[in-house]
């Protein structure tokens, strides 16, 4: 007979003055004073707030802090990651809506308006058929997902449902965009790749690495001190920025965007945040010292 396993009891819920006193007595946080842990708490809770102090904490106990860190410090590295997010976002929004052109284009000169709906149109093994049902799937619910706006009424009305690739790839997500790219033919992943000058391994790393930080900002999850589940292949020259962070992500986004003013307003951007919040450290996302040279010059 199995045993029946037993679990922790979940912890109980604490006031404001209850959480700061903890974070003092176990944690070695402090507070200014009350009011001000109050609204430090109120606005950030406590367990993602001590997200941002992992490489604070002392390493023969890792659940206190090491002294002299304070809650106003990990709220300025929440901040300036908010921040991070906000300057990044606007980037992978041109790179996407790019993207969303490029591909849309060429399906449509290569098969036709519609031809985006035929498997055969696509790659011809198992995984890649399957890719492309469930594609369609998720498309389909989009549709009747958004069924309110004007030109997916017009799409169901006028033309029974039948939307042309330019119009559909407007209800793709991010991810779908990348689902979609992954099951491109050989010869069409290379006819949207050489517009970038990269290879279809390169500009597919790009975009998986993109919607990895896309879903993080869109769902204000941490960039600060993060891995990044995926990562870019760096072109050769830029090969002694490689890391687990984000800024070789920026890096390779230099591709698409770079030419264009939102990316050196993101370069602006975070360089007006490292000034205002001088606590955080770059190097935890992957940024060498000469960050900003490196991103405006290459």
């Amino acid at each position: 007979m199995s045993k029946t396993k037993t679990y922790a009891p979940v912890k109980p819920a604490r006031s404001y003055a209850e959480q700061a006193k903890r974070l003092l007595d176990v944690h070695n946080l402090s507070t200014e004073n009350e009011d001000r842990a109050r609204h430090i708490l109120s606005t950030v809770n406590y367990y993602r707030l001590t997200t941002y102090g992992k490489h604070l904490r002392r390493q023969d106990d890792p659940e206190r802090f090491i002294d002299g860190v304070t809650l106003d410090d990990l709220y300025d590295l929440y901040q300036f990651d908010m921040g991070l997010r906000h300057q990044i976002l606007p980037v992978l929004e041109f790179f996407e809506v790019q993207l969303r052109a490029k591909i849309s284009y060429h399906l449509a000169m290569t098969y036709g308006s519609v031809g985006y709906t035929n498997a055969a149109n696509f790659r011809l093994d198992r995984q890649s058929q399957g890719s492309h049902k469930s594609l369609m799937n998720k498309f389909r619910i989009e549709v009747d997902r958004e069924d309110d706006l004007a030109f997916v009424r017009h799409h169901q009305t006028k033309y029974g449902g039948k939307f042309p690739i330019w119009a559909a790839v407007e209800l793709f997500s991010f991810g779908m965009i990348a689902q979609l790219f992954d099951i491109l033919t050989e010869e069409d992943q290379w006819a949207i790749s050489k517009q970038y000058r990269l290879s279809p391994e390169e500009l597919d790393a790009l975009i998986s690495a993109a919607v990895d930080v896309r879903n993080i900002c869109a769902h204000y999850g941490r960039l600060y001190n993060q891995p990044m589940d995926d990562r870019v292949i760096l072109l050769p020259k830029y090969a002694q920025y490689e890391s687990d962070y984000v800024f070789p992500i920026l890096l390779m986004l230099k591709v698409p965007a770079g030419g264009h003013r939102v990316y050196s307003d993101m370069i602006r951007g975070i360089a007006a945040l490292e000034k205002e919040f001088p606590t955080a450290d770059l190097s935890l996302c992957g940024f060498p010292g000469d960050w900003e040279d490196i991103l405006r010059n290459l």
